[in-house]
């Protein structure tokens, strides 16, 4: 009877091994079915490390970054030199400086160019090469004729002031009558062009406008010496002419062509007559006669004489619009006699 057992022992054995493998297949699916998560204790000891690797990189960069500052280059333009020096060490920068001429005289002194460029990141102690203006090149003058004094005046005296030099030493402007706007330039000494070679004296006859002619009236001229009538004459600034007769009265008026008290209009010449003064061996009378340019106003005219031991003595001296002059004179043999229009000698003339 024990020879039958085994089979039933083998039986369960077989059964117990299927169970288990069926439990093993129902693990394996379980297993599969399910999401794999951390344990909370380690997801948050792995964020605690990320965090601060972070703040530790975060500190390293800023470490790096003081110890190597940027900074932005300043707009330095129209800036003058110690302006610009100043504002590029306050940025820890490092200024670098050449000069060069431009193209006109009022930016002398201040920035016209930088490299590099404003906006440009630099490091800290970096150079910036600023270009500051010497100027514009000036070798002669200026023309003003035509423009207007207080324009003028205005604008010579800022680029003075701003360029820190003078080229022009201004003398007080003459103003005559004119049919030109009031305060409009005629003319200049030196003229435009004038080279320069030092400062220059500069002299500016301006219009004072077109007043009322001032009414003239003829004076008594009879009886008075050739000169005396003369000089009277040209201060009056009437016109006239000289006609020579022979007398007893050497050098007297003895004829005038208008009456005493007459008005002189635009148009009239007044004709004086002298008799021919004494002469003698050495002594020459005689009359200088010049066509002068016709002028939009009074020009100042002196006439000289210079002697042949080379002294020079004032003869005439007057204003003149222009046109033709006839002025009687007496002089020396060899004497050279000299005419001048705002102290330019425009004339000589070799008394014989």
């Amino acid at each position: 009877m024990s020879d039958n057992r085994p089979p039933h022992n083998k039986n369960f054995l077989d059964n117990k091994n299927l169970n288990s493998s069926n439990n093993l297949c129902e693990y394996n699916e379980n297993f599969d079915s399910k999401v794999l998560t951390l344990p909370k204790h380690v997801a948050k000891g792995l964020i605690l490390t990320i965090f601060g690797s972070l703040i530790i990189s975060c500190a390293i960069f800023f470490i790096f970054l003081k110890s190597n500052d940027i900074v932005v280059v300043p707009n330095l333009s129209e800036l003058y030199l110690e302006d610009a020096i100043t504002e590029l060490q306050n940025k820890e920068l490092i200024p670098y400086v050449e000069l060069k001429f431009s193209s006109t005289s009022l930016d002398k002194g201040k920035v016209i160019d930088q490299n590099p460029k404003a906006g440009t990141v630099l490091r800290l102690d970096s150079k910036v090469k600023i270009f500051i203006s010497k100027g514009a090149v000036i070798n002669k003058v200026d023309s003003f004729i035509g423009k207007n004094i207080d324009d003028v005046l205005i604008n010579l005296k800022a680029n003075s002031i701003n360029n820190n030099r003078m080229f022009y030493h201004l003398l007080k402007p003459i103003e005559i009558e004119s049919t030109l706007p009031k305060g409009t330039i005629i003319r200049q000494e030196p003229s435009p062009g004038t080279k320069i070679s030092s400062l220059v004296d500069l002299q500016f006859l301006v219009s004072k406008g077109q007043g009322d002619p001032p009414v003239k009236y003829v004076k008594n001229y009879i009886g008075l010496y050739y000169k005396d009538a003369i000089i009277s004459l040209l201060n009056d600034e009437i016109d006239f002419d000289v006609n020579l007769s022979s007398g007893n009265d050497f050098g007297s008026v003895i004829f005038q062509s208008l009456s005493p008290g007459s008005k002189i209009e635009n148009l009239d010449k007044l004709t004086i007559t002298i008799n021919e003064p004494r002469s003698n061996d050495t002594g020459v009378f005689g009359f200088l006669t010049y066509k002068l340019d016709m002028y939009p106003s009074s020009v100042d005219i002196m006439v000289k004489i210079k002697d042949p031991n080379g002294s020079s003595s004032l003869l005439y001296s007057f204003r003149s619009k222009g046109g033709l002059i006839k002025l009687p004179y007496e002089a020396l043999k060899g004497s050279i006699i000299e005419l001048y229009i705002y102290d330019r000698l425009v004339n000589q003339t070799v008394v014989n």
